[in-house]
């Protein structure tokens, strides 16, 4: 016996008795988003417009019970006993279709302040103007203007929900901006703004589990992303790892240890190559951190940003160990030097 699957934009399908919604779909070459296919990520997410339809069990995560109450489904366990209709909500096409909503401004700023957080990385807070503000999704970056220096990509450390803006850059031999930030930027400087622009930033419509990645200054759209998603209280499990050379390059560890504290589905993993004195901070590679927690990563979401090699191998481990290439979201920071290297 088989049962006729309806899909709300024309196409339809037959469902064999015990099969799923999801695996018929593929079976049947058609492009059904979807992640898991387990009920862990939610990437499959649908309506049920009619039919009898019974659901194996899946995360709670996934889907939570104001969801299933307003009649949504994850097709991977759905098992229709009856001809039935679904519509696919594909949470990729809203995310973009959010993020490409998002206008591009050029705006100015006032520097308010300037706090050096280690040898070489400092923090620059920016306040708005009267005109307007910079919207954009937690972990994209902007253009900025300063002094007289050349137009350079810095990622937002800030929340969204924050009009002022926050950027961490790093001080490198012969970078024009940073060393102008580190020996001439000055309080109440003018700073122009233009953005936002970057693809890395939160799919706050995942229910999925969630790792973020960071090297370096990568860690300022991480900071955005966990700051945003612990303000819109998303719930599932989420890993933050931090990678770094020594303990002395790590900063702003507290805020992420307070995150930790205030939610049990958040942990915070500081790792440095070096010996380290605090008995928290690992040592070893963060990319072998991460390989040594998890060894499966199907239905995960993954934020990545810092050194490009860095970025590089740990997408390599995420798709080894089963993430779809779709769910890794990253942002290479390339220095100068990097930039060179790929030209040549």
């Amino acid at each position: 016996m088989s049962f006729k699957v309806k899909i709300k934009n024309g196409i339809e399908i037959e469902v064999d008795d015990g099969n799923t919604i999801l695996e018929s779909a593929l079976d049947q070459g058609i492009d059904f988003p979807h992640g898991c296919r387990t009920g862990n990520c939610g990437a499959c997410k649908s309506k049920k417009i009619s039919g009898d339809i019974e659901m194996s069990p899946y995360s709670e995560f996934a889907l939570d019970k104001d969801e299933e109450n307003q009649g949504l489904i994850l097709p991977c366990r759905a098992v229709p006993w009856s001809d039935c209709e679904i519509e696919v909500l594909s949470e990729e096409h809203n995310d973009e279709t959010e993020a490409n909503g998002i206008e591009i401004k050029c705006l100015e700023y006032k520097v308010t302040n300037i706090t050096k957080k280690t040898k070489d990385i400092f923090i620059l807070d920016l306040k708005i103007g009267n005109k307007g503000s910079l919207n954009f999704k937690a972990g994209q970056y902007a253009e900025l203007y300063i002094g007289n220096c050349k137009e350079k990509h810095f990622s937002m450390a800030n929340s969204p929900e924050t009009s002022n803006l926050e950027f961490h850059i790093k001080t490198l031999d012969g970078g024009e901006v940073s060393n102008y930030v580190k020996n001439k930027l000055k309080i109440g400087e003018t700073v122009k703004v233009k953005g936002p622009y970057g693809n890395a930033y939160l799919r706050d419509r995942h229910k999925g589990p969630i790792i973020a990645i960071a090297g370096g200054t990568g860690l300022a759209p991480i900071l955005s992303i966990i700051k945003n998603s612990q303000e819109i209280k998303m719930k599932q499990p989420i890993n933050i790892y931090y990678g770094a050379q020594s303990e002395k390059e790590l900063y702003c560890i507290e805020q992420f240890e307070i995150f930790s504290k205030n939610n049990k589905n958040l942990k915070f993993f500081p790792v440095v190559v070096e010996e380290p004195e605090n008995k928290i901070v690992r040592k070893g590679f963060v990319t072998d951190a991460i390989v040594q927690d998890i060894n499966d990563f199907d239905g995960y979401k993954a934020y990545l940003a810092g050194p490009p090699k860095m970025v590089e191998v740990a997408e390599e481990i995420l798709i080894t160990n089963g993430i779809r290439k779709v769910d890794i979201h990253s942002d290479a920071f390339y220095t100068p030097y990097d930039e060179i290297k790929e030209k040549k």
